[in-house]
């Protein structure tokens, strides 16, 4: 498969014939002839979808990624219900958005007939219901636990514990674009089956008279196996890649 099947494979295959039937009318023949050119190929076969300029160029800087990355040997058309999905959701991400990144990432291994695999078509849907902060959540997850000691009052009168205080936790809250989501992204990463992050160790806190004021909870925040599947296919490897005006002022 070369960088142009590969092009080819993103696209509906009635879309792809429609594509080169308007290269060999004229005035398109002209420019069916810059056909190696993965910017203008792209654009060309793309236009009778009537894609945004700005998606076309980002689709094209990621193709042309995936043809750098994949050696043609290795290359194989991509199930439809993992392209389909995920183009769809790319329309609306920019390139440093996290979320794109996991698409690309999918999309990669689904063109290479060495990761196929490992990748499942449910992973476009999961990705597409996911926040940028919760894939920056699962891409540290992927690295290490959250450990998390948190302290609550023992309210005697209606017997329960409230005023929840965090005493210790690697949490990367400062990596977050919404810190104060956490327990909702949590939440959320818990129902998609992605997270767990159950209390391991729990001790009661006295006062002089020995009556219990309140307790310390240790907890971890960890990846489920579905979890660890899911960011073993979706997760660039070496991390998701900074927005070019952070490379150019460091």
């Amino acid at each position: 498969m070369d960088e142009n099947e590969l092009m080819k494979a993103l696209l509906p295959e009635k879309v792809v014939e429609k594509a080169y039937d308007d290269l060999m009318s004229s005035p398109a023949e002209e420019l069916g002839k810059v056909g190696t050119d993965v910017v203008k190929v792209l654009r060309l076969l793309l236009a009778p979808l009537q894609f945004a300029a700005a998606f076309q160029d980002r689709l094209a800087r990621m193709v042309a990624r995936i043809a750098n990355r994949v050696p043609e040997d290795q290359r194989i058309a991509p199930p439809a219900e993992i392209i389909g999905p995920a183009l769809e959701h790319m329309k609306f991400l920019e390139e440093e958005n996290p979320l794109w990144q996991m698409f690309e990432e999918l999309i990669s291994r689904s063109f290479d007939k060495k990761e196929m695999e490992s990748v499942h078509p449910a992973f476009s849907s999961v990705i597409g219901q996911l926040a940028r902060d919760e894939g920056i959540i699962l891409y540290r997850l992927r690295h290490e636990n959250f450990e998390v000691v948190d302290v609550l009052d023992f309210n005697r009168s209606e017997n329960r514990f409230e005023n929840r205080k965090v005493e210790k936790s690697n949490l990367p809250l400062e990596d977050l674009f919404l810190p104060d989501k956490l327990d909702l992204y949590y939440s959320h990463l818990e129902s998609l089956n992605l997270v767990s992050w159950p209390v391991y160790k729990q001790d009661p806190i006295r006062d002089t008279n020995d009556q219990q004021t309140g307790i310390r909870r240790y907890s971890r925040m960890h990846l489920t196996d579905f979890g660890r599947l899911f960011t073993d296919a979706c997760l660039p490897t070496e991390g998701f890649r900074r927005p070019e005006h952070e490379h150019s002022e460091s």
